[in-house]
């Protein structure tokens, strides 16, 4: 979301961002280390409670700072009135064409109603699964989605018209200065992303090959959720010296400098921003068949059946493949920079451009 309202400050509209500090990290996150890690420059301000208000990639930001050991799902009882009054402030003051928003919780739909009696657009990013069978559409002015996997699932659904756009990757934020490709990388060992068949896979290769590094980037799951799928597989990957865990990065870019192969072996995926990611570092991207992932490789890198164990022995080779063979590595990875001009800034404004200038009256 925040790539979006990036990209259309570079369209000549001006954004600006109000958020929580809520974090749907897997642990405690302090929002000020986080933002300085990023180079960001704070403005701290006490208004009702303390707000930090910076800016970064060309969006004005608001952030009503929360309890860090607040979950995603407990904020609003706590700090949901300072959320509000912040909310109708930017209303008054700002007064914007189009609000682009998440979220269908009580708290979301009343502040989406607010916009609405302001004369302003609502318009919906629509990034996963978790709304089948929802019926409150009809005030939006428009819903985006990031794959035509994911806008036809919804059709399907509910009768839902909504317009896919690859999500919009920053360079600056993506792509690695340098490329040392040593590590076979995971991100967000969860269940959703196939954690459980990612640890019976790293085991095998382990076994048969422990020269071959793995890194575990941490995010929404880490390192217990990896061990406890290898348990839950009867494997102990304690033992495997070649499996490392990372804890989460500030940027893309820091996961993909040493990643040689991105494994994305998710049960449903409706665009993996990361394969995108993997695309505009040159990294092949190993992905299951599920959901929008093919659609997310645009012809690049392996598109793998994800079945049951006996999928690993096809997952195990292809990846020891790419691992060895110097010159597949070479031709993988020149389609790999070829497929990521679809998710190109240049490719992308114009059609973000023209489609949140329809609401504009």
């Amino acid at each position: 979301m925040t790539a979006i309202a990036s990209l259309l400050t570079g369209c000549g509209w001006r954004v600006r961002a109000l958020s929580t500090t809520v974090s749907e990290a897997g642990r405690t996150l302090d929002p000020v280390t986080f933002l300085a890690d990023l180079g960001v420059h704070i403005e701290r301000r006490s208004h009702r409670g303390p707000e930090l208000h910076y800016r970064h990639r060309g969006i004005e930001f608001r952030a009503v700072v929360t309890d860090r050991r607040l979950r995603l799902e407990s904020w609003e009882k706590v700090d949901g009135r300072r959320f509000d009054l912040a909310f109708a402030e930017e209303l008054s003051a700002f007064r914007p064409d189009v609000m682009l928003t998440y979220g269908m919780h009580p708290g979301d739909l009343r502040r989406q109603r607010l916009a609405i009696r302001n004369g302003i657009a609502v318009v919906f990013g629509l990034r996963n699964e978790a709304y089948f069978g929802f019926r409150e559409w009809s005030h939006l002015a428009g819903v985006l989605t990031p794959s035509r996997y994911l806008s036809d699932r919804y059709r399907d659904d509910c009768g839902l018209e909504t317009t896919p756009l690859f999500a919009p990757l920053d360079p600056a934020e993506v792509r690695a200065e340098t490329h040392d490709p040593i590590f076979i990388t995971m991100v967000n060992p969860s269940a959703r992303k196939g954690v459980d068949f990612f640890a019976r896979l790293a085991h095998r290769m382990s076994v048969a090959r422990p020269d071959l590094p793995f890194l575990v980037v941490e995010s929404e799951g880490g390192a217990g959720t990896l061990l406890a799928a290898g348990d839950r597989a009867g494997v102990d990957l304690r033992r495997h010296e070649n499996i490392m865990i990372s804890r989460a990065v500030p940027s893309p870019k820091d996961i993909f400098a040493p990643t040689r192969v991105l494994v994305v072996p998710s049960l449903a995926e409706p665009g993996a921003r990361v394969v995108g990611e993997a695309l505009v570092n040159g990294v092949p991207p190993v992905v299951s068949d599920r959901g929008g992932l093919p659609e997310m490789c645009c012809g690049a890198g392996r598109v793998l059946p994800l079945v049951d164990d006996s999928s690993l022995d096809v997952w195990c080779d292809t990846i020891i493949s790419l691992m060895d063979d110097d010159e597949l590595y070479g031709a993988e990875r020149a389609r790999a920079l070829d497929a990521a001009a679809a998710f190109d800034p240049a490719t992308l404004r114009p059609q973000y451009d023209a489609f949140f200038r329809r609401f504009v009256h």
